[in-house]
Protein backbone atom coordinates (compact mmCIF):
# COMPACT_ATOMS: atom_id res chain seq x y z
CA UNK A 1 0.00 0.00 0.00
CA UNK A 2 1.81 3.13 -1.32
CA UNK A 3 -1.27 5.70 0.41
CA UNK A 4 -1.96 6.51 3.75
CA UNK A 5 -5.34 4.50 4.80
CA UNK A 6 -7.22 7.63 4.88
CA UNK A 7 -7.80 7.72 1.51
CA UNK A 8 -10.22 8.39 -0.29
CA UNK A 9 -9.36 12.11 0.99
CA UNK A 10 -11.88 14.74 2.01
CA UNK A 11 -12.80 18.13 1.24
CA UNK A 12 -11.49 18.93 4.62
CA UNK A 13 -7.63 17.47 3.21
CA UNK A 14 -7.22 20.24 0.04
CA UNK A 15 -4.75 22.85 0.77
CA UNK A 16 -4.74 24.33 -2.57
CA UNK A 17 -1.63 26.72 -3.38
CA UNK A 18 -1.27 29.87 -5.17
CA UNK A 19 -0.13 28.18 -8.26
CA UNK A 20 -3.48 26.48 -8.25
CA UNK A 21 -6.49 28.00 -10.57
CA UNK A 22 -9.48 27.01 -9.08
CA UNK A 23 -13.05 27.92 -9.18
CA UNK A 24 -14.82 29.06 -5.79
CA UNK A 25 -17.73 26.92 -6.78
CA UNK A 26 -18.36 23.71 -5.21
CA UNK A 27 -20.43 20.87 -6.77
CA UNK A 28 -22.29 17.73 -5.91
CA UNK A 29 -21.98 14.75 -7.36
CA UNK A 30 -22.90 11.14 -6.23
CA UNK A 31 -22.81 11.88 -2.93
CA UNK A 32 -19.88 13.72 -2.30
CA UNK A 33 -18.45 16.98 -2.56
CA UNK A 34 -15.42 17.88 -5.33
CA UNK A 35 -13.91 21.53 -6.01
CA UNK A 36 -14.44 21.83 -10.24
CA UNK A 37 -11.62 23.06 -11.55
CA UNK A 38 -11.72 25.28 -14.71
CA UNK A 39 -11.12 22.34 -17.22
CA UNK A 40 -15.03 22.08 -17.13
CA UNK A 41 -15.12 18.39 -15.15
CA UNK A 42 -16.82 17.86 -11.30
CA UNK A 43 -14.09 14.62 -11.32
CA UNK A 44 -10.96 16.48 -9.53
CA UNK A 45 -8.85 14.17 -8.01
CA UNK A 46 -7.87 15.78 -4.20
CA UNK A 47 -4.62 16.22 -2.96
CA UNK A 48 -3.97 13.38 -0.08
CA UNK A 49 -4.25 14.83 3.40
CA UNK A 50 -0.48 13.97 4.63
CA UNK A 51 0.65 14.01 1.01
CA UNK A 52 1.48 18.02 0.67
CA UNK A 53 0.14 20.86 -0.83
CA UNK A 54 -1.39 21.50 -4.03
CA UNK A 55 1.52 22.70 -5.58
CA UNK A 56 2.95 19.57 -5.16
CA UNK A 57 5.82 20.38 -2.64
CA UNK A 58 5.41 20.13 0.73
CA UNK A 59 5.37 23.21 3.18
CA UNK A 60 7.30 21.26 5.65
CA UNK A 61 10.88 22.72 6.63
CA UNK A 62 12.13 19.38 8.14
CA UNK A 63 11.45 16.54 7.48
CA UNK A 64 10.79 13.16 9.81
CA UNK A 65 14.00 10.75 9.87
CA UNK A 66 12.52 7.53 9.08
CA UNK A 67 14.16 3.96 9.85
CA UNK A 68 15.12 1.26 8.22
CA UNK A 69 12.87 -0.78 9.43
CA UNK A 70 9.37 1.00 8.80
CA UNK A 71 10.69 2.68 5.25
CA UNK A 72 9.14 -0.12 3.43
CA UNK A 73 5.68 0.84 4.58
CA UNK A 74 6.19 4.68 3.26
CA UNK A 75 5.30 5.68 -0.40
CA UNK A 76 8.18 7.55 -2.62
CA UNK A 77 5.68 10.76 -2.08
CA UNK A 78 5.84 10.87 1.52
CA UNK A 79 9.24 10.15 1.92
CA UNK A 80 10.03 13.17 0.03
CA UNK A 81 8.08 15.29 2.40
CA UNK A 82 5.01 14.41 1.10
CA UNK A 83 4.15 15.27 -2.02
CA UNK A 84 1.22 15.71 -3.77
CA UNK A 85 0.20 12.62 -6.11
CA UNK A 86 -0.33 15.80 -8.98
CA UNK A 87 3.66 17.18 -8.07
CA UNK A 88 5.51 18.04 -11.36
CA UNK A 89 8.93 16.88 -11.89
CA UNK A 90 10.53 20.33 -11.03
CA UNK A 91 8.76 19.58 -7.36
CA UNK A 92 9.94 16.18 -7.79
CA UNK A 93 13.41 17.68 -7.58
CA UNK A 94 12.92 20.27 -5.18
CA UNK A 95 11.75 17.90 -2.90
CA UNK A 96 14.33 15.53 -3.53
CA UNK A 97 17.44 18.41 -2.17
CA UNK A 98 14.97 19.06 0.50
CA UNK A 99 15.37 15.26 1.50
CA UNK A 100 19.43 14.85 0.63
CA UNK A 101 19.64 17.43 3.55
CA UNK A 102 17.91 14.62 6.27
CA UNK A 103 18.73 11.66 4.43
CA UNK A 104 22.48 12.17 2.96
CA UNK A 105 24.86 10.36 4.95
CA UNK A 106 26.51 13.16 5.90
CA UNK A 107 23.63 14.66 7.49
CA UNK A 108 22.52 11.01 9.08
CA UNK A 109 25.57 9.82 9.92
CA UNK A 110 24.83 6.18 7.95
CA UNK A 111 26.67 5.59 5.62
CA UNK A 112 26.16 4.88 1.88
CA UNK A 113 24.08 2.14 1.76
CA UNK A 114 21.50 3.09 3.67
CA UNK A 115 18.50 1.35 2.78
CA UNK A 116 16.85 4.48 3.81
CA UNK A 117 18.90 7.15 1.92
CA UNK A 118 18.50 4.46 -1.13
CA UNK A 119 14.74 4.48 -1.13
CA UNK A 120 14.92 8.34 -1.69
CA UNK A 121 17.11 8.13 -4.76
CA UNK A 122 14.78 5.64 -5.88
CA UNK A 123 12.10 7.58 -5.01
CA UNK A 124 13.58 10.82 -7.16
CA UNK A 125 14.40 8.45 -9.98
CA UNK A 126 10.70 7.14 -10.24
CA UNK A 127 8.39 10.41 -9.81
CA UNK A 128 10.75 12.66 -11.60
CA UNK A 129 10.35 10.40 -15.02
CA UNK A 130 6.31 10.50 -16.39
CA UNK A 131 6.26 6.40 -17.04
CA UNK A 132 7.74 5.50 -14.12
CA UNK A 133 5.60 7.67 -11.99
CA UNK A 134 2.87 6.48 -13.95
CA UNK A 135 3.70 2.56 -13.55
CA UNK A 136 4.12 3.44 -9.72
CA UNK A 137 0.69 5.54 -9.48
CA UNK A 138 -1.05 2.35 -11.20
CA UNK A 139 0.43 -0.06 -8.51
CA UNK A 140 -1.20 1.86 -6.00
CA UNK A 141 -3.99 0.78 -3.54
CA UNK A 142 -7.11 1.59 -5.76
CA UNK A 143 -10.59 -0.39 -5.46
CA UNK A 144 -11.22 -2.09 -8.95
CA UNK A 145 -14.73 -3.03 -7.09
CA UNK A 146 -17.71 -2.53 -9.35
CA UNK A 147 -21.23 -1.78 -7.90
CA UNK A 148 -23.63 -5.23 -7.84
CA UNK A 149 -25.97 -5.41 -11.09
CA UNK A 150 -29.14 -5.64 -8.57
CA UNK A 151 -28.65 -2.19 -6.66
CA UNK A 152 -32.36 -0.51 -5.91
CA UNK A 153 -33.06 2.52 -8.01
CA UNK A 154 -32.43 4.43 -4.67
CA UNK A 155 -28.69 3.31 -4.45
CA UNK A 156 -27.86 3.67 -8.36
CA UNK A 157 -26.83 7.10 -8.33
CA UNK A 158 -24.63 7.16 -5.23
CA UNK A 159 -22.62 3.75 -6.07
CA UNK A 160 -22.20 4.29 -9.81
CA UNK A 161 -21.22 8.01 -9.18
CA UNK A 162 -18.63 7.33 -6.69
CA UNK A 163 -17.22 4.45 -8.82
CA UNK A 164 -16.87 6.42 -12.15
CA UNK A 165 -15.71 9.06 -10.13
CA UNK A 166 -12.74 6.74 -8.67
CA UNK A 167 -12.10 5.59 -12.08
CA UNK A 168 -11.55 8.67 -13.58
CA UNK A 169 -8.56 9.04 -12.07
CA UNK A 170 -6.57 7.21 -14.58
CA UNK A 171 -8.24 9.17 -17.41
CA UNK A 172 -6.38 10.32 -20.24
CA UNK A 173 -8.09 13.91 -20.67
CA UNK A 174 -5.37 15.46 -23.42
CA UNK A 175 -5.23 14.43 -26.86
CA UNK A 176 -3.67 15.48 -30.25
CA UNK A 177 -5.90 17.97 -31.76
CA UNK A 178 -7.27 16.68 -35.26
CA UNK A 179 -6.65 20.01 -36.36
CA UNK A 180 -3.61 21.64 -38.39
CA UNK A 181 -0.31 20.92 -35.96
CA UNK A 182 1.51 24.08 -36.77
CA UNK A 183 4.95 24.57 -38.52
CA UNK A 184 6.99 21.18 -39.39
CA UNK A 185 8.61 19.29 -36.88
CA UNK A 186 6.35 21.51 -33.95
CA UNK A 187 4.59 19.29 -31.60
CA UNK A 188 1.15 18.96 -31.98
CA UNK A 189 -1.40 20.64 -30.45
CA UNK A 190 -3.40 19.21 -26.89
CA UNK A 191 -6.95 19.18 -27.17
CA UNK A 192 -8.53 18.97 -23.58
CA UNK A 193 -11.03 16.33 -22.77
CA UNK A 194 -13.63 16.87 -20.16
CA UNK A 195 -15.90 13.97 -18.46
CA UNK A 196 -19.48 15.74 -18.34
CA UNK A 197 -21.41 15.05 -14.88
CA UNK A 198 -22.79 11.47 -14.20
CA UNK A 199 -26.05 13.69 -12.34
CA UNK A 200 -29.11 12.47 -11.27
CA UNK A 201 -32.34 11.52 -11.51
CA UNK A 202 -33.28 14.38 -13.19
CA UNK A 203 -30.37 14.86 -15.36
CA UNK A 204 -31.30 15.64 -19.39
CA UNK A 205 -31.24 12.70 -21.25
CA UNK A 206 -28.56 14.36 -24.03
CA UNK A 207 -26.19 14.43 -21.03
CA UNK A 208 -26.78 11.11 -19.73
CA UNK A 209 -25.90 10.06 -23.34
CA UNK A 210 -22.84 12.48 -23.07
CA UNK A 211 -21.64 10.99 -20.08
CA UNK A 212 -21.87 7.55 -21.27
CA UNK A 213 -20.14 8.60 -24.53
CA UNK A 214 -17.02 9.61 -22.71
CA UNK A 215 -17.31 6.49 -20.97
CA UNK A 216 -17.64 4.11 -23.71
CA UNK A 217 -14.36 5.97 -25.92
CA UNK A 218 -12.67 6.24 -22.14
CA UNK A 219 -8.69 5.21 -22.73
CA UNK A 220 -6.48 4.60 -19.65
CA UNK A 221 -3.18 5.73 -19.05
CA UNK A 222 -2.90 2.72 -15.78
CA UNK A 223 0.28 1.32 -16.86
CA UNK A 224 1.18 -2.52 -14.69
CA UNK A 225 4.73 -2.60 -15.32
CA UNK A 226 5.27 -2.46 -12.11
CA UNK A 227 2.59 -4.71 -10.84
CA UNK A 228 3.80 -7.47 -13.35
CA UNK A 229 7.30 -7.17 -12.55
CA UNK A 230 6.91 -7.35 -8.79
CA UNK A 231 4.35 -10.48 -9.26
CA UNK A 232 7.19 -11.57 -11.31
CA UNK A 233 9.51 -11.16 -9.04
CA UNK A 234 11.90 -9.79 -12.00
CA UNK A 235 14.57 -7.27 -10.91
CA UNK A 236 15.88 -5.51 -14.49
CA UNK A 237 18.55 -3.44 -12.87
CA UNK A 238 19.86 -6.72 -11.27
CA UNK A 239 19.86 -9.02 -14.55
CA UNK A 240 22.74 -10.85 -15.12
CA UNK A 241 23.48 -9.84 -19.24
CA UNK A 242 21.60 -7.96 -21.37
CA UNK A 243 19.79 -11.49 -22.21
CA UNK A 244 18.71 -12.28 -19.08
CA UNK A 245 17.59 -8.62 -19.29
CA UNK A 246 15.77 -8.66 -22.47
CA UNK A 247 14.24 -11.94 -21.19
CA UNK A 248 12.76 -10.32 -18.07
CA UNK A 249 11.91 -7.01 -19.76
CA UNK A 250 9.88 -9.28 -22.76
CA UNK A 251 7.74 -11.48 -19.75
CA UNK A 252 6.98 -8.42 -17.82
CA UNK A 253 5.78 -6.65 -21.02
CA UNK A 254 3.37 -9.85 -21.48
CA UNK A 255 2.26 -9.63 -18.16
CA UNK A 256 1.50 -6.15 -17.98
CA UNK A 257 -0.45 -6.36 -21.26
CA UNK A 258 -2.45 -9.17 -19.95
CA UNK A 259 -3.46 -7.11 -16.66
CA UNK A 260 -4.46 -3.83 -19.22
CA UNK A 261 -6.57 -6.26 -21.15
CA UNK A 262 -8.31 -7.33 -18.10
CA UNK A 263 -8.46 -3.46 -17.03
CA UNK A 264 -10.16 -2.75 -19.79
CA UNK A 265 -12.29 -5.96 -19.95
CA UNK A 266 -13.56 -4.58 -15.96
CA UNK A 267 -13.69 -0.71 -17.19
CA UNK A 268 -16.38 -1.99 -20.26
CA UNK A 269 -18.43 -4.05 -17.82
CA UNK A 270 -18.33 -1.33 -15.19
CA UNK A 271 -19.83 0.79 -18.44
CA UNK A 272 -22.39 -1.60 -19.26
CA UNK A 273 -23.57 -2.63 -16.33
CA UNK A 274 -24.85 1.05 -15.34
CA UNK A 275 -26.04 1.74 -18.55
CA UNK A 276 -28.25 -1.49 -18.29
CA UNK A 277 -28.97 -0.72 -14.58
CA UNK A 278 -29.40 3.28 -15.13
CA UNK A 279 -33.19 4.40 -14.66
CA UNK A 280 -33.03 6.79 -16.65
CA UNK A 281 -32.10 5.01 -19.62
CA UNK A 282 -34.30 2.00 -18.82
CA UNK A 283 -37.27 4.79 -18.85
CA UNK A 284 -36.34 5.90 -22.20
CA UNK A 285 -35.92 2.42 -23.17
CA UNK A 286 -39.50 1.41 -22.05
CA UNK A 287 -40.61 4.20 -24.11
CA UNK A 288 -39.45 3.70 -27.19
CA UNK A 289 -40.37 0.05 -26.65
CA UNK A 290 -44.34 1.23 -26.00
CA UNK A 291 -43.64 3.28 -29.60
CA UNK A 292 -42.58 0.13 -31.41
CA UNK A 293 -45.37 -2.09 -29.96
CA UNK A 294 -47.92 0.95 -30.82
CA UNK A 295 -46.54 0.99 -34.01
CA UNK A 296 -46.26 -2.95 -34.55
CA UNK A 297 -50.00 -3.54 -33.39
CA UNK A 298 -51.46 -0.71 -35.92
CA UNK A 299 -49.40 -2.52 -38.27
CA UNK A 300 -50.19 -5.55 -37.18
CA UNK A 301 -54.16 -4.55 -37.33
CA UNK A 302 -53.69 -3.58 -41.17
CA UNK A 303 -52.25 -6.73 -42.11
CA UNK A 304 -54.61 -8.39 -40.70
CA UNK A 305 -58.01 -6.92 -42.42
CA UNK A 306 -55.90 -7.13 -45.54
CA UNK A 307 -55.49 -10.71 -44.86
CA UNK A 308 -58.77 -11.31 -44.04
CA UNK A 309 -60.12 -9.64 -47.64
CA UNK A 310 -57.28 -11.57 -49.35
CA UNK A 311 -57.90 -15.03 -47.58
CA UNK A 312 -60.60 -16.80 -49.44
CA UNK A 313 -58.66 -16.45 -52.65
CA UNK A 314 -55.34 -17.52 -51.11
CA UNK A 315 -56.67 -20.41 -49.28
CA UNK A 316 -55.84 -23.01 -51.28
CA UNK A 317 -52.22 -21.57 -52.69
CA UNK A 318 -51.11 -20.86 -49.38
CA UNK A 319 -52.27 -24.37 -48.07
CA UNK A 320 -50.24 -26.04 -50.44
CA UNK A 321 -47.01 -23.73 -49.65
CA UNK A 322 -47.76 -24.69 -46.07
CA UNK A 323 -47.45 -28.21 -46.81
CA UNK A 324 -44.42 -27.92 -49.63
CA UNK A 325 -42.20 -26.01 -46.33
CA UNK A 326 -43.49 -28.46 -44.18
CA UNK A 327 -41.78 -31.40 -46.50
CA UNK A 328 -39.03 -29.17 -47.45
CA UNK A 329 -38.47 -28.72 -43.41
CA UNK A 330 -38.33 -32.24 -42.68
CA UNK A 331 -36.61 -33.09 -45.64
CA UNK A 332 -33.83 -30.86 -44.50
CA UNK A 333 -33.77 -32.31 -40.69
CA UNK A 334 -33.47 -35.54 -42.12
CA UNK A 335 -30.63 -34.96 -44.04
CA UNK A 336 -28.97 -33.17 -41.60
CA UNK A 337 -29.55 -36.04 -39.30
CA UNK A 338 -28.01 -38.28 -41.12
CA UNK A 339 -25.20 -35.60 -42.47
CA UNK A 340 -24.53 -35.45 -38.43
CA UNK A 341 -24.57 -38.71 -37.84
CA UNK A 342 -21.77 -39.56 -41.16
CA UNK A 343 -19.76 -36.89 -39.99
CA UNK A 344 -19.14 -38.32 -36.25
CA UNK A 345 -18.85 -41.86 -37.53
CA UNK A 346 -15.59 -41.02 -40.30
CA UNK A 347 -14.56 -38.90 -37.63
CA UNK A 348 -14.75 -41.49 -35.24
CA UNK A 349 -13.17 -44.16 -37.72
CA UNK A 350 -9.87 -42.01 -38.48
CA UNK A 351 -9.29 -41.41 -34.63
CA UNK A 352 -9.51 -45.17 -34.58
CA UNK A 353 -7.11 -45.51 -37.49
CA UNK A 354 -4.69 -43.03 -36.20
CA UNK A 355 -4.16 -44.96 -32.72
CA UNK A 356 -4.35 -48.10 -34.34
CA UNK A 357 -1.23 -47.14 -36.83
CA UNK A 358 0.58 -45.32 -34.11
CA UNK A 359 0.69 -47.97 -31.94
CA UNK A 360 1.77 -50.51 -34.75
CA UNK A 361 4.75 -47.77 -35.71
CA UNK A 362 5.65 -48.26 -31.69
CA UNK A 363 5.45 -51.75 -31.53
CA UNK A 364 7.40 -52.33 -34.43
CA UNK A 365 7.45 -54.73 -37.14
CA UNK A 366 8.18 -55.71 -41.00
CA UNK A 367 7.61 -53.12 -43.32
CA UNK A 368 7.51 -50.69 -40.79
CA UNK A 369 7.79 -46.77 -41.39
CA UNK A 370 11.31 -45.33 -41.15
CA UNK A 371 10.25 -42.65 -38.80
CA UNK A 372 7.10 -41.10 -36.83
CA UNK A 373 7.25 -38.24 -39.52
CA UNK A 374 6.80 -40.76 -42.31
CA UNK A 375 3.79 -42.63 -40.49
CA UNK A 376 1.76 -39.80 -39.38
CA UNK A 377 2.27 -38.34 -43.18
CA UNK A 378 0.88 -41.37 -44.73
CA UNK A 379 -1.55 -42.12 -41.96
CA UNK A 380 -2.81 -38.38 -42.28
CA UNK A 381 -3.05 -38.53 -46.02
CA UNK A 382 -5.09 -42.09 -46.04
CA UNK A 383 -7.40 -40.44 -43.03
CA UNK A 384 -8.30 -37.50 -45.64
CA UNK A 385 -8.78 -39.18 -48.26
CA UNK A 386 -10.89 -42.48 -48.03
CA UNK A 387 -14.53 -42.16 -46.98
CA UNK A 388 -16.65 -44.26 -44.31
CA UNK A 389 -16.52 -47.21 -46.86
CA UNK A 390 -13.67 -47.97 -47.47
CA UNK A 391 -11.44 -46.18 -44.07
CA UNK A 392 -12.60 -49.12 -41.71
CA UNK A 393 -11.07 -51.64 -43.67
CA UNK A 394 -7.88 -50.74 -42.87
CA UNK A 395 -8.54 -50.30 -38.64
CA UNK A 396 -9.75 -54.19 -39.53
CA UNK A 397 -6.62 -54.74 -41.24
CA UNK A 398 -4.41 -53.73 -38.50
CA UNK A 399 -6.82 -55.60 -36.32
CA UNK A 400 -9.71 -53.69 -35.46
CA UNK A 401 -8.89 -52.71 -31.67
CA UNK A 402 -5.55 -51.83 -29.55
CA UNK A 403 -6.24 -54.87 -28.11
CA UNK A 404 -6.22 -56.73 -30.34
CA UNK A 405 -3.46 -55.25 -32.33
CA UNK A 406 -2.41 -56.82 -35.90
CA UNK A 407 0.90 -55.24 -37.20
CA UNK A 408 0.83 -57.52 -40.33
CA UNK A 409 -1.75 -54.89 -41.50
CA UNK A 410 1.06 -52.30 -41.90
CA UNK A 411 2.09 -53.88 -44.84
CA UNK A 412 -1.50 -53.19 -46.54
CA UNK A 413 -1.90 -49.95 -44.90
CA UNK A 414 1.24 -48.57 -46.90
CA UNK A 415 0.18 -50.57 -50.08
CA UNK A 416 -3.06 -48.69 -49.85
CA UNK A 417 -0.82 -45.72 -49.84
CA UNK A 418 0.96 -45.79 -52.70
CA UNK A 419 -1.50 -46.50 -54.67
CA UNK A 420 -3.65 -43.69 -53.48
CA UNK A 421 -0.64 -41.25 -54.12
CA UNK A 422 0.13 -42.52 -57.01
CA UNK A 423 -3.89 -41.83 -58.41
CA UNK A 424 -4.19 -46.22 -59.23
CA UNK A 425 -7.12 -47.51 -58.49
CA UNK A 426 -6.68 -50.27 -55.37
CA UNK A 427 -8.62 -54.18 -55.82
CA UNK A 428 -8.73 -53.78 -51.78
CA UNK A 429 -10.21 -50.91 -51.68
CA UNK A 430 -12.71 -51.55 -54.69
CA UNK A 431 -13.84 -54.83 -52.69
CA UNK A 432 -13.85 -53.44 -49.42
CA UNK A 433 -16.30 -50.26 -50.95
CA UNK A 434 -18.45 -52.96 -53.25
CA UNK A 435 -18.41 -55.08 -49.29
CA UNK A 436 -19.80 -51.68 -47.66
CA UNK A 437 -22.40 -50.75 -49.94
CA UNK A 438 -23.84 -54.53 -49.91
CA UNK A 439 -24.09 -54.33 -46.38
CA UNK A 440 -25.33 -50.74 -46.10
CA UNK A 441 -28.61 -51.87 -48.58
CA UNK A 442 -28.60 -55.06 -46.39
CA UNK A 443 -28.76 -52.95 -43.38
CA UNK A 444 -31.62 -50.32 -45.21
CA UNK A 445 -34.01 -53.70 -46.28
CA UNK A 446 -33.31 -54.68 -42.13
CA UNK A 447 -34.47 -51.62 -41.26
CA UNK A 448 -37.29 -51.45 -43.55
CA UNK A 449 -38.49 -54.60 -42.20
CA UNK A 450 -38.51 -53.93 -38.89
CA UNK A 451 -40.00 -51.09 -38.91
CA UNK A 452 -42.82 -52.70 -40.64
CA UNK A 453 -42.97 -55.19 -37.55
CA UNK A 454 -43.07 -52.18 -35.10
CA UNK A 455 -45.25 -49.69 -36.04
CA UNK A 456 -44.64 -46.06 -36.13
CA UNK A 457 -47.10 -43.01 -35.55
CA UNK A 458 -47.06 -41.07 -38.65
CA UNK A 459 -46.44 -37.08 -38.74
CA UNK A 460 -48.86 -34.82 -40.76
CA UNK A 461 -45.99 -34.06 -43.23
CA UNK A 462 -45.75 -37.55 -43.79
CA UNK A 463 -49.73 -38.18 -44.32
CA UNK A 464 -49.57 -35.52 -46.71
CA UNK A 465 -46.60 -36.88 -48.89
CA UNK A 466 -48.93 -40.14 -48.79
CA UNK A 467 -51.79 -38.54 -50.13
CA UNK A 468 -50.34 -36.72 -52.96
CA UNK A 469 -48.61 -40.11 -54.14
CA UNK A 470 -51.56 -41.49 -54.05
CA UNK A 471 -53.17 -38.70 -56.21
CA UNK A 472 -50.64 -38.39 -58.80
CA UNK A 473 -51.03 -42.81 -58.72
CA UNK A 474 -54.80 -43.46 -59.20
CA UNK A 475 -53.69 -46.48 -61.15
CA UNK A 476 -53.28 -49.62 -59.43
CA UNK A 477 -51.25 -51.95 -60.43
CA UNK A 478 -48.64 -54.60 -58.89
CA UNK A 479 -45.63 -52.37 -58.21
CA UNK A 480 -48.30 -48.78 -57.30
CA UNK A 481 -47.44 -49.11 -53.53
CA UNK A 482 -43.72 -49.37 -53.66
CA UNK A 483 -43.90 -45.88 -56.01
CA UNK A 484 -46.09 -44.40 -53.39
CA UNK A 485 -43.81 -46.09 -50.62
CA UNK A 486 -40.66 -44.38 -52.62
CA UNK A 487 -41.98 -41.02 -53.23
CA UNK A 488 -43.03 -40.61 -49.48
CA UNK A 489 -39.18 -42.03 -48.24
CA UNK A 490 -37.74 -39.46 -51.12
CA UNK A 491 -39.74 -36.57 -50.65
CA UNK A 492 -38.94 -36.54 -46.76
CA UNK A 493 -35.85 -37.81 -46.80
CA UNK A 494 -36.62 -40.71 -43.95
CA UNK A 495 -33.76 -42.01 -41.62
CA UNK A 496 -35.86 -45.17 -41.43
CA UNK A 497 -37.76 -45.40 -44.81
CA UNK A 498 -41.39 -46.52 -45.04
CA UNK A 499 -42.52 -49.96 -46.04
CA UNK A 500 -45.51 -49.88 -48.88
CA UNK A 501 -47.62 -52.07 -46.42
CA UNK A 502 -46.97 -49.45 -44.10
CA UNK A 503 -48.08 -47.09 -46.69
CA UNK A 504 -51.38 -49.04 -47.58
CA UNK A 505 -52.33 -49.50 -43.74
CA UNK A 506 -52.36 -45.99 -43.40
CA UNK A 507 -54.30 -45.21 -45.89
CA UNK A 508 -57.16 -47.23 -45.54
CA UNK A 509 -56.87 -45.87 -42.06
CA UNK A 510 -57.38 -42.60 -43.33
CA UNK A 511 -59.85 -44.10 -45.78
CA UNK A 512 -62.13 -45.26 -42.36
CA UNK A 513 -61.76 -42.64 -40.44
CA UNK A 514 -63.19 -40.38 -43.93
CA UNK A 515 -65.98 -42.41 -44.50
CA UNK A 516 -67.47 -43.04 -40.76
CA UNK A 517 -67.42 -38.93 -40.51
CA UNK A 518 -64.35 -38.45 -38.17
CA UNK A 519 -61.84 -35.71 -38.52
CA UNK A 520 -58.19 -36.39 -38.54
CA UNK A 521 -56.01 -33.85 -36.72
CA UNK A 522 -53.57 -33.54 -39.09
CA UNK A 523 -54.59 -34.05 -42.65
CA UNK A 524 -57.82 -33.95 -44.68
CA UNK A 525 -59.91 -36.64 -45.53
CA UNK A 526 -58.28 -38.66 -48.86
CA UNK A 527 -59.77 -38.44 -52.20
CA UNK A 528 -61.89 -41.50 -53.41
CA UNK A 529 -59.57 -44.10 -53.84
CA UNK A 530 -59.40 -46.52 -56.76
CA UNK A 531 -59.39 -50.25 -56.14
CA UNK A 532 -56.67 -51.31 -53.54
CA UNK A 533 -54.66 -54.27 -54.20
CA UNK A 534 -52.25 -55.37 -52.00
Amino acid sequence: NYFPSTMPPTLESINPSPSFTVSSATVSSAGRRFVELLTGSTFVPLVVEGVGGGNGVSSKKKLDLFSVDDIENVSYYTILGGLSFFCTPDDVKKAYHIACLTYHPDKSGRDEEDPVFLTVKKAFDTLSDRDKKRAYDSSANFDDSIPAKDLPERKFYAAYGECFERNLRFAVLEKPSKGKSGRRGSKPKMEKITCPPFGDDSTPLSQVEEFYSFWVRFESWRDFTLVASKKLNHDIDAAEDRWDKRRMQAEIDTEAKKMKRKEVERVTMLVDQARAADPRLRREKERVRREKEEKANKAEREIKEKAEREAKAKEDAEKQAAEEEEERKVRAANLKLKKDKEKKALRKAKNLFRKLALKAFETGCDGNWDSLVQCNEEVEMLAEKLDLLTLPALSQALGGSEESLDTSGVQKVREVYASCKAGAENAFLDAEREKAKRKEEADAKEAMDKAARAPRPWTSAERNALLKAVKKNPVCGGGKWDIVANYVNQTLALPIPRSKDECLKEYNSLQKAAAEGKKDASSVAPPPPPRLRP
